[in-house]
């Protein structure tokens, strides 16, 4: 049996502090309220409420798409879509797990996100 080791370019951290938001827009459509599940600094995993998960499919290009956290730079980004979880015919109510790619990202930008992950995962470790 063959194992597949998922392999990332940057560490990621498992978020449930609800402090940890964003907010981006969809077709000249303000989303505000999704909730950080995760975060890279190549991109993150989003909580969304089933209402605005509609609006969503992969491929998506989700515009002015803010990571709202004090520790967390406050800046534009643009963010692809990748992957939907929980996104079901008549599903109604709940949230789904949106997997974004973060895409048009400065190094800076990316620096300060990869700074913020390793040390709130060496905090964890200690």
């Amino acid at each position: 049996m063959v194992e597949y080791l998922e392999q990332r370019r940057f560490p990621r951290m498992s978020v449930s502090d609800p402090s940890y938001r964003v907010c981006f827009q969809i077709q000249n459509r303000r989303i505000e309220g999704g909730r950080l599940a995760n975060l890279s600094a190549s991109g993150c995993g989003l909580e969304v409420q089933m209402p605005e998960v509609r609006h969503l499919d992969t491929g998506l290009v989700l515009e002015h798409f803010y990571l709202d956290h004090p520790n967390l730079p406050y800046v534009p980004l643009q963010a692809t879509v990748i992957r939907i979880l929980g996104k079901v015919v008549g599903k109604t109510q709940g949230y789904a797990l949106v997997g974004v790619d973060f895409s048009l990202i400065t190094p800076f930008v990316q620096g300060l996100i990869q700074d913020h992950v390793s040390t709130c995962l060496v905090a964890v470790e200690s």
